[in-house]
């Protein structure tokens, strides 16, 4: 006895429930897309932000001493240096409001390990504003990224090996020392303060700032500003590096079920299709080295992911060509 077909009211109520879950699938879909949407959003605003956890605070023109603003400017991995530029600014009693000049003369001594000290007189009378750029060394490892960390500072005092110590203490910056009229150190403490930095797109950046307890040449203790400085990826580059990484793999996959339908006799061969799988297998390069200060081929990367990809596309066009020779027919005559 044949089985009896379902009444008009059943199949309606089927009907009706298959439609209401594929709704709620939709909304589903929709929300997490919303969400991602505003993710994205959110690490790029987090890009690029740096926090000054701890240093003296600016002392601001109801102060009396000198201000600094160090910016991050530049990042060169790959020789393990970065860019500050510095902008001195004095307050109370070494600044002359009237003529916006110096009011008393200093000597900055700025010590970096890639430029050693570097000492430059201000004079009294000498005009307020401008900036300089100064190259410092970081401390990190390039084929790490999109992951990589950076740090300036110095070993620990106590460390067996300083070379292969952790730049885990702050290290000197800049030394601030007041010129008497014969143009030698003056004996005396100048306060020191810190502006917050703006920060660079693209990398996290932590400021903390310290006055030197010990006297760094010339400068008696308190007058050099000592640095540890720790640089990371933004979250934008980081979800934008992990996206790419993704599509290739999934490029990767169907290359891979492309060359296997066809092998398997399960889609026709068309031989325009070998110049989609030597276009992938050549597109991604240039891709890959674009990727927003992506270090040179050869990090971990491309160990991990990306010549897999490359690979994986190399046998599936081998496979689809194979495929062609062996089943298409000659041509006749």
């Amino acid at each position: 006895m044949s089985p009896s077909a379902p009444s008009p009211q059943t199949a309606e109520v089927a009907e009706r429930e298959r439609r209401s879950w594929r709704q709620w699938t939709a909304i589903v879909i929709g929300a997490l897309l919303v969400l991602v949407y505003l993710f994205s959003l959110a690490a790029y605003a987090e890009a690029g932000q740096s926090q000054l956890e701890t240093g003296p605070p600016a002392i601001g023109k109801d102060g009396d001493g000198v201000d600094f603003a160090f910016d991050l400017v530049a990042m060169d991995p790959a020789r393990n240096q970065m860019t500050l530029r510095m902008l001195v600014k004095p307050e109370g009693s070494f600044y002359n409001d009237q003529d916006v000049t110096f009011a008393k003369s200093l000597r900055l001594t700025v010590r970096s390990l890639t430029t050693g000290a570097v000492t430059r007189d201000i004079p009294a009378g000498t005009p307020v504003g401008g900036t300089a750029e100064l190259n410092v060394f970081i401390d990190g490892n390039p084929n790490t990224y999109p992951f990589d960390r950076y740090q300036y500072g110095q070993p620990p005092v106590d460390a067996v090996d300083p070379i292969e110590a952790q730049l885990s203490d702050p290290a000197p910056l800049v030394s601030v020392v007041e010129l008497g009229p014969d143009n030698q150190p003056l004996a005396v403490q100048i306060p020191i303060g810190v502006y917050p930095s703006g920060g660079l797109q693209g990398w996290k950046e932590d400021w903390q700032y310290s006055l030197s307890e010990q006297p760094v040449g010339q400068a008696a203790a308190g007058d050099t500003l000592m640095l540890q400085l720790v640089v990371k990826r933004g979250g934008g580059v980081l979800a934008f590096v992990l996206v790419v990484l993704g599509l290739m793999v999934v490029t990767a996959v169907l290359s891979a079920l492309v060359a296997r339908s066809v092998a398997r006799k399960r889609r026709p061969i068309e031989a325009t299709m070998a110049g989609w799988f030597a276009a992938l297998l050549f597109a991604l390069v240039p891709l890959r080295t674009n990727m927003p200060g992506a270090p040179p081929i050869g990090a971990w990367l491309d160990v991990a992911i990306f010549y897999w990809v490359e690979l994986a596309l190399l046998i599936a066009m081998a496979v689809f060509i194979g495929s062609w020779l062996r089943f298409r027919k000659p041509p006749t005559d």
